[in-house]
């Protein structure tokens, strides 16, 4: 359903101005829903059919897409709220990613990073964005996971992204205000600290229902489990010989889309929804990335990756003639591993980010409240032979490096 207030004289001006043309005529709009159920929990998707006509005279049929805030009486509303994800999002594609761009572009890093806003609209906290579909952008399979040549992709993509903001932390300090200091773990808020919570108990419940794991692990994470917001919170500390740029924040599967050429094989990449963006190290964005995307094999190659993406930001820094703080290759892999407690952290969204079983569930709160659709949904998701494969891989790393004892 398209909302009432975005009719042709709402859109008209705004496409005027996006596309340069101030005889530019809206004639006709309509729209579906772009997203399916329980694909986005965030905000509410829609993709806008537009006919207008250009200055020229010629006519134009485009979509666009519609990322409306979730209404105010959602439950889990309130919680996205509080971290500001909304006017994160809209400072995101308003001031800083246009800025990135500019900055990459300046340096000679062509490609696309995001959507182009076409609109940003705080009074309905809504964004009109460019719709990547005609461009032939297409998410990877979610459930089946990245392999190599997708994921160091994306590790490039995400090295020229980290690169341009830590040129624009030097050159325009002002754009990132305080919403992006702000992150999943910040001791000043609380509602993720029952989502983590949450997913902790699912997990919990999960390992003491697998003997082994119970067995090997079950004690150490049940001693865990009061400390996780604080060792959370110290992963995003930032110390003095730190790299710090602007994550993404999110960088998984259904965050990332690609183009491929006739073969099938990927060739360029862009990152799509920003509201989790903070600053913090760029290894966190890597530790997200790995757990919840990576096919087993790639994930696997671990200390090679994390060298790509060095070795990627470091040649784009160089476009910069960046003459600031950079680590050696050592550094760098030393301050990816004083945030691997992340890993763990991120592994309580891999069960919902890869399950391919029929329970659904539009309510974020099922993944972490212990409701009854809620336990319902938790067990179905953790049902998965995938999961358990990957969660004794984990633990088994984690617990060889002491990180499941009390730090």
């Amino acid at each position: 359903m398209l909302p009432n207030w975005l009719t042709e004289e709402y859109l008209q001006p705004r496409l005027r101005t996006y596309c340069k043309d101030d005889q530019l005529k809206v004639l006709k709009i309509w729209a579906k829903p772009a997203t399916g159920k329980g694909e986005n929990f965030v905000g509410v998707m829609t993709r806008i059919y537009v006919d207008y006509q250009l200055g020229d005279g010629s006519v134009q049929k485009k979509t666009f897409i519609v990322k409306q805030a979730l209404p105010e009486d959602v439950p889990q509303a309130e919680v996205f709220f509080e971290y500001e994800l909304y006017t994160r999002e809209m400072d995101m594609y308003e001031f800083v990613l246009p800025k990135l761009k500019e900055l990459l572009q300046e340096a000679g890093l062509d490609g696309k990073l995001t959507a182009d806003a076409i609109a940003v609209d705080r009074e309905y906290s809504t964004m009109i964005l460019e719709d990547l579909a005609p461009y032939k952008f297409v998410n990877a399979d979610r459930v089946k996971q990245l392999d190599l040549a997708h994921t160091k992709l994306t590790l490039e993509m995400l090295a020229k992204f980290h690169a341009a903001s830590i040129i624009l932390q030097q050159r325009h300090p002002e754009l990132l205000t305080k919403c992006f200091f702000t992150h999943f773990f910040s001791r000043d808020k609380k509602a993720y600290s029952e989502v983590f919570t949450g997913l902790f108990r699912a997990f919990l419940r999960f390992i003491n229902g697998q003997p082994n794991l119970k067995q090997t692990y079950g004690d150490k994470l049940e001693k865990l489990r009061t400390h996780i917001m604080e060792y959370g919170a110290r992963v995003y500390d930032v110390g003095e010989g730190d790299l710090r740029t602007l994550n993404h924040g999110d960088c998984w599967t259904t965050n990332i889309m690609f183009q491929y050429d006739d073969a099938g094989d990927p060739q360029t990449v862009v990152a799509i929804d920003f509201q989790f963006s903070n600053c913090t190290s760029p290894t966190i964005d890597l530790h997200y990335f790995f757990t919840t995307s990576l096919k087993e094999e790639v994930r696997d190659k671990e200390p090679e990756l994390v060298e790509h993406h060095y070795n990627a930001l470091k040649a784009n820094l160089e476009k910069f003639s960046y003459k600031g703080l950079f680590p050696t290759l050592e550094e760098y892999q030393l301050q990816f591993e004083r945030r691997r407690f992340m890993s763990l952290m991120a592994h309580m969204f891999k069960p919902c980010m890869i399950y391919n079983g029929t329970e659904e569930t539009s309510d974020f709160s099922s993944l972490y409240k212990d409701t009854t659709e809620g336990l319902r949904y938790q067990k179905s998701v953790y049902d998965s032979e995938a999961v358990i494969r990957s969660a004794t891989k984990l633990l088994a790393i984690l617990d060889g490096k002491g990180l499941l004892d009390l730090q």
